[in-house]
Parts: structure tokens; C-alpha cells; sequence
């Protein structure tokens, strides 16, 4: 006899035993009994599966710490509570859960979109600044090469008249009085960069002078102070339009000469007045404050220069003077 203990089942031929094992009556017995073994050997806590109930036994002691510790820690006193109420809370919990992982998911997707946007800006500046070069490198190739200043043309942007051969002592030093006052009186008043920025414009910007021949610096982008400069490659005087990220190359060619040429001119005057107030000793109470105050003022201007306090506010303030697409939108019209 050939049998199934499962459905049990008899019969004398072995072909009929395969046809019964195959029947959908017999696979479902069998799934039954293997999901009732399942349910046996698997931990009541995490649903585990062991081979033994000696394994099992001895995990679900140690795994029933662990899910009281967690419940715990999720509900204080939470074997206080009946079914329903500590079933509602786990759910309560899960979803709030859910909830931190989904604005978690949404930070870092806007997150991303973010340093996706910066990074699509930066490439959009790095092709704008390639393009304006490429048109420069083209169309403006006799712009004359920007070289450091020396001290002469430094005082000639700044207009400083105090040191003019064609003076005598006197006028040079009441032209160096005038200038020194007017510069304090604007640093004072908080509107030396402004005064300053000026007066690099206009050293740079001649009135009725084709810009697109005589401009050695062009700003590329303002808000990043970005430029374009063309400079000296090799000793025989060939010239390229370079980039200037940031503007470093201006400020150490330009700006930080015209600012060690301001601080000579203070440095010098107050020389001059610590010379004349020993020689005139008998000089009234307020003048002697005023020269005192105006020698203040020169030793704290003269601090913000050693400091670079005024490099980057003075770039911020020309850099818009510069922009090439204000030019470029000039000859469009």
C-alpha cells in the first residue's frame, strides 16, 4: 500500500500517490503544516526561525529584554497600559517616525537642490567668464598690458599735489594740509572708499577715450568680483587677457600700491607736523587739539591700510564701473 499521512490517503499504485501529491488539496495541507512549524520555531517577538525550541527558548529570554527595553524607551510605563491603548501609541509613535524621515528625505532633497543650483551658477560665471575672454582675446587684443604701479602713478591717482617740484615749501605744505584734511574728513564721515574708488575710475576710465582699445580690466561678474586683465606674459612684452578670479590681481596691482602710497603721504605729514609743533611752541590751546585730532585720525586710517580694511570694500565700490556688459550693451545701441 502506498499512503499519505498528511490527507490520508491509500492506494495500491504508485502513480496514483503522485497524482495525489500534486493536487491542490494535498500542497495545501502541506503549506499548512510547514506555516504551523514556522510559527513554532519562530521567536513570539521577532519572528525569528530556529531549528530547535531549546534555541528558541533561549533567544526569546534574551530578545523579550531587548523589546521591553525598546518599548521603554518609546512608552515609560507602557505595561500599565491595555492592548488597545499601547497598540494606538506604538502607531502613534510609527507614524511620527514616518513623518521625521520624510522631512529628513525632504532636506535633502532640497538640499541637493540647492548644490545643484550652485553648481549650474557656477558654471554658468565659468562659461561667461570664458566667453567675455575669448571675445577680449579677439576683439581687443591693443589693450595696453596692466603692470603694478609704481609710487608716481599711485600719487597720480590719487590727485596728491603736496610733493609738486613746481611748488614752494610753503604751497607744498598747505596743499599737503588741504589734501591730508579733506582725506580724514572723508575717512570721518565713513566715504573714503567711495572717494577712492573714484578716483581709480576715473585713472582708468579717461572721458572720450575708446575703452574697448585703452581698458586693460574688465569686471565679469560684480557680485563675485570676478575680472578680466590683460598682462605682460614674458620679458619681450607679448600680452594676454587672463582671468582674475576674485580679484586678487587688481588688488595687488592696483589697489594695495594706491593704498601704501596713502599711507606714505599720512606718514609724512604727521612727520611733518610733529616737526612743526616743536618748532612753534607758543601755538594756542585749539590748535594744538586739532593737530592732535588730525594725528589720531591718520594713525587709525593708516591701521585699516596696514590691515587691508579697505582692499575689498574699495574693489566692491569699482567693480560695477568696470562691468563689461554695460559696454557691451553701449555698443548694441
Amino acid at each position: 500500500m502506498y499512503t499519505c499521512d498528511i490527507c490520508n490517503y491509500k492506494t495500491t499504485n504508485i502513480g496514483n500517490l503522485n497524482k495525489h501529491n500534486s493536487t491542490k488539496k494535498h500542497l495545501d495541507a502541506v503549506i499548512k503544516i510547514q506555516n504551523k512549524k514556522t510559527r513554532q520555531n519562530s521567536c513570539k517577538h521577532c519572528n525569528k526561525l530556529f531549528n530547535s525550541k531549546s534555541s528558541k527558548w533561549r533567544h526569546e529570554q534574551h530578545c523579550d529584554k531587548i523589546t521591553k527595553n525598546m518599548l521603554n524607551q518609546q512608552i515609560p510605563n507602557y505595561e500599565d497600559l491595555d492592548k488597545s491603548s499601547l497598540i494606538k501609541m506604538l502607531l502613534t509613535n510609527q507614524q511620527n517616525q514616518i513623518n521625521q524621515q520624510k522631512e529628513l528625505i525632504d532636506k535633502l532633497v532640497t538640499s541637493n537642490t540647492a548644490i545643484s543650483e550652485t553648481s549650474n551658477k557656477s558654471v554658468d560665471v565659468a562659461s561667461k567668464s570664458m566667453s567675455i575672454l575669448k571675445y577680449a582675446t579677439i576683439h581687443m587684443p591693443d589693450a595696453p598690458p596692466l603692470d603694478e604701479i609704481n609710487e608716481e602713478e599711485a600719487i597720480g591717482i590719487l590727485n596728491y599735489k603736496g610733493n609738486d617740484k613746481k611748488l614752494n615749501n610753503e604751497q607744498q605744505a598747505q596743499e599737503n594740509e588741504l589734501y591730508v584734511g579733506t582725506t580724514l574728513a572723508h575717512y570721518n564721515n565713513k566715504n573714503l572708499v567711495n572717494l577712492l574708488g573714484d578716483m581709480i575710475v576715473a585713472y582708468f576710465r579717461k572721458p572720450g577715450e575708446n575703452v574697448r582699445k585703452s581698458s586693460c580690466i574688465w569686471a565679469v561678474d560684480v557680485a563675485r568680483l570676478s575680472f578680466i586683465i590683460m598682462q605682460t606674459i614674458n620679458k619681450n612684452g607679448d600680452k594676454q587677457w587672463r582671468d582674475d578670479k576674485t580679484g586678487k590681481l587688481f588688488q595687488a596691482m592696483v589697489i594695495q600700491p594706491m593704498l601704501k602710497a596713502l599711507h606714505n603721504i599720512l606718514k609724512a605729514f604727521i612727520k611733518y607736523k610733529d616737526k612743526w609743533q616743536k618748532n612753534n611752541k607758543n601755538i594756542c590751546i585749539d590748535e594744538m587739539n586739532k593737530v592732535m585730532e588730525m594725528r589720531q585720525s591718520c594713525i587709525e586710517l593708516m591701521k585699516d591700510i596696514r590691515y587691508g580694511r579697505l582692499e575689498k570694500p574699495l574693489l566692491r565700490s569699482v567693480a560695477p564701473s568696470f562691468q563689461f556688459n554695460d559696454f557691451m550693451k553701449n555698443c548694441e545701441k
